[in-house]
């Protein structure tokens, strides 16, 4: 089977020991069972593969915020590069919406920088581009020239179906989604500019959770993708912001789809740096997390990282931050901090069952 999920180690059976004779009942021994997986660039199950798509927010308000993602950027992409993951980064803004109205496919089309500063010529960044930060840097600059109409969401989803942009979004890797935004989404089916929850056509949020599911072929207990935002969550951050550019927003909607979804909603109020690590980290321990083949008895979990048995996270003793954890809702194993696993990492999970079959 290669190095798949359940690859080499999976072992299942019940010993069935009758015990005594005549009318007594016999008795059951349910054995421990065992998952083992590999952390590999290869494998169709874990995702070491990570497309990362950037929706920035290009009106007039947003300056400072692209220049602080722009410089805190290190902080991001040191993560994925020291596991060595196989990662795509990609930028848009929340003006790409415009090609389902008719005003062309460049509008959705991938950034590559602005006329208004120069072009990098690259339009997806991996771990082979060269001077990776710099590149960045000019790509997520987008500007403050843009509509005030932001509709990230409707404008994600413009640039994900994009022809041009085709080949981003890897069948065997983990999807991620970053909004840069000091706004809310206004995403309708009119073109027309509107900032009212209440009108008829505003697109519910499940919209998009149905849409990323079918394009990621996720489950309701599989997620292959996740939104995050840096965005305004609280009125103190807003009234902090309005006192530079008024007209901001609670990203109420934007929160909605993170929690549905479960990414990370930061601050654009916060120490940049520090709210980009917690995203980067949020993604990976999504994109890493291993499904248990049956329901385990928790208390029982030994998790083994390279044959060396990690700690959960709630009971670490240190110096190494992290662990692991179990997540019941989707009957799988996720990894936090120093102990998420390299591309490459042998994932060894032993547990007994809760019972047979289940």
């Amino acid at each position: 089977m290669g190095k798949r999920t359940y690859s080499a180690a999976l072992s299942l059976f019940m010993a069935l020991m009758i015990v005594g004779c005549g009318n007594e009942k016999p008795s059951f021994s349910l054995l421990p069972d065992q998952d083992v997986f590999y952390q590999d660039l290869n494998s169709k199950t874990t995702a070491s593969k990570i497309d990362i798509l950037w929706v920035v927010d290009n009106s007039g308000s947003m300056e400072t915020s692209q220049t602080n993602v722009a410089n805190n950027f290190q902080s991001f992409i040191e993560n994925f590069q020291t596991k060595d993951m196989d990662f795509q980064i990609a930028v848009t803004t929340t003006e790409a919406y415009k090609s389902f109205y008719g005003h062309g496919s460049s509008w959705s089309r991938f950034r590559d920088g602005t006329d208004s500063t120069s072009h990098t010529g690259e339009f997806v960044l991996t771990p082979l581009t060269s001077m990776l930060t710099d590149t960045f840097m000019i790509n997520i600059q987008q500007g403050i020239n843009g509509n005030g109409n932001e509709r990230a969401f409707q404008s994600f989803r413009e640039a994900l179906n994009n022809p041009n942009n085709s080949g981003f979004v890897r069948s065997d890797g983990f999807l991620s989604i970053v909004i840069v935004s000091d706004e809310d989404d206004f995403s309708r089916d009119s073109q027309a500019w509107s900032e009212n929850y209440n009108v008829s056509d505003i697109h519910p949020v499940q919209d998009y959770v149905d849409y990323l599911d079918q394009l990621t072929n996720s489950t309701e207990d599989v997620k292959k993708y996740s939104v995050s935002a840096m965005a305004i969550f609280d009125e103190d951050c807003r009234d902090e912001l309005n006192l530079e550019w008024t007209g901001r927003k609670i990203g109420i909607r934007y929160g909605e789809l993170v929690d549905a979804t479960g990414g990370v909603k930061g601050s654009l109020c916060g120490d940049f740096a520090s709210e980009l690590d917690v995203v980067s980290e949020n993604i990976l321990s999504l994109a890493t997390q291993f499904y248990l083949s049956r329901i385990p008895i928790v208390e029982s979990i030994v998790v083994k990282l390279d044959g060396q048995i990690i700690p959960n996270t709630a009971t670490n003793p240190g110096p190494l931050t992290g662990g692991w954890e179990y997540v019941s809702e989707t009957n799988s194993v996720v990894f936090k901090g120093d102990y998420i696993p390299q591309a490459g990492a042998q994932i060894q999970v032993d547990f007994d069952p809760v019972s047979y079959g289940g």
